[in-house]
């Protein structure tokens, strides 16, 4: 199924419990591992299994323990909506295609697709809603719309309902792997010519921001193939056969080749160590996050069932990088 939690777990998870958070309340791990407070994490306990029992907020965990949450609501309390200061500093969201059923849009580097904890400025809900367009009523009010998302730092091609009944059809789609999507990324290091990765994904247990390759985790795969290479950095066309959290981060830093400006796994410090030229280092850190964008999406029309194909242009910040890397060689 489609992943349709990046940063947060509103549509359920399973936690191995690891050495770190042994000992822990199991309220107070709930609270950590998905950035809600104490209180909504005891509201939460109530619906949640550990090793497939309810148990009390008191109770500790013990190594290996597994915690099932089911899926649960975002927080009633929750804003929703972002300020006319937040809106006027936020980014125009291009439009490729609309109609009175959905929208294929571009998502900018930087901005969060709805409100999730610990999240802040105007989300892509927010901008779509100040630009007059109608959304989806499934689930939260600050989810309208959204079928599937990005990352923050990632940009590029996202798919839209506006209706109800466009949304489910989507979401259909995303669940039967009906929907082809390629990114374009740009790597530390140069992988095999092509390559398919089969590695299942969970959450890190010494990082929870963090998602690593782990027997026992959430099956993945993810295709690649590179389009052009340098000494040390190489271009790839990717193929998400999954769509598991920061499964292309997390994959690739598992093949020992991370995204280039990605700080959270490394690939960021890497980069301007290998950076070819000054202007490639300048390059690197005006990413401002990973060199990762969703660059086309193909899918079946929810209404009229044409087969539709979009790509997103690469950001300029993208294409100064190749142009940088280019340059030195």
């Amino acid at each position: 199924m489609e992943d349709l939690n990046s940063e947060d777990f509103t549509a359920g998870a399973v936690f191995h419990v690891g050495e770190d958070d042994a000992g822990k309340r199991v309220d107070a791990f709930l609270s950590q591992a998905l950035s809600v407070s104490r209180s909504r994490a005891q509201k939460i306990l109530e619906t949640t299994t550990v090793n497939g029992q309810f148990v009390k907020a008191k109770i500790t965990l013990k190594v290996d323990d597994e915690v099932v949450v089911p899926p649960f609501e975002i927080d009633s309390e929750a804003p929703v909506g972002a300020t006319p200061e937040e809106l006027e500093r936020a980014p125009e969201v291009p439009i490729l295609y609309e109609d009175d059923d959905m929208m294929v849009i571009v998502k900018p580097r930087g901005v969060t697709v709805h409100v999730g904890a610990g999240e802040t400025g105007a989300t892509l809900v927010d901008i779509l809603r100040a630009q007059g367009k109608a959304l989806s009523s499934v689930g939260p009010a600050g989810r309208a719309g959204i079928v599937h998302r990005l990352d923050k730092d990632t940009s590029g091609v996202m798919l839209v309902a506006k209706t109800d009944a466009a949304h489910w059809n989507l979401a259909a789609q995303f669940e039967a792997r009906q929907i082809e999507k390629h990114y374009i990324a740009i790597v530390n290091g140069v992988p095999t010519p092509r390559g398919r990765i089969e590695a299942a994904i969970d959450r890190s247990h010494t990082n929870r921001k963090k998602m690593t390759v782990t027997p026992g985790g959430r099956p993945s795969i993810t295709e690649y193939e590179v389009l052009k290479s340098w000494a040390k950095f190489a271009l790839l066309d990717i193929n998400l056969l999954t769509g598991r959290t920061h499964q292309i981060r997390a994959h690739l830093t598992y093949l020992h080749h991370p995204l280039a400006g990605d700080s959270l796994y490394g690939g960021f410090h890497r980069a301007l160590t290998c950076a070819p030229s000054e202007r490639a280092s300048e390059a690197i850190n005006a990413l401002n996050g990973q060199a990762l964008h969703a660059y086309t999406i193909a899918f079946a029309h929810p209404t009229t069932g044409e087969p539709m194909r979009f790509e997103a242009p690469l950001p300029a910040g993208f294409n100064e990088l190749v142009e940088a890397l280019d340059e030195a060689t």
